[in-house]
């Protein structure tokens, strides 16, 4: 068998900070409820990633709802529980973490 010769290896004399800068995005709803909500809810269709997997609190006239939104209408909204809440009777909306 036939000797190989060796490998070449280069020192490294930098500091190498490879991932050490990064940047947050923050495209949260503020929590003083600056916008409306029927702004809030567009924000929540119209973010990243599936609107079913953001959860919300919805305050109604009748009702408290912790779950998450499944599709709009022009006047209701449909839940994951599969509740149709007309957007009319909507108090307060929140988005939870």
């Amino acid at each position: 068998m036939k000797k190989l010769p060796k490998l070449y290896k280069n020192e490294i004399n930098k500091n190498i900070t490879n991932n050490k800068n990064y940047c947050y995005l923050n495209d949260e709803l503020p929590r003083n409820n600056q916008f409306s909500i029927e702004e809030k809810i567009t924000k929540i269709f119209n973010g990243l990633g599936a609107s079913y997997n953001i959860p919300v609190l919805i305050r109604t006239y009748n009702k408290e709802y912790r779950t998450s939104l499944v599709s709009k209408t022009k006047n209701n909204l449909v839940t994951l529980d599969n509740e149709v809440i007309k957007i009319e009777d909507i108090l307060s909306l929140e988005i939870l973490k």
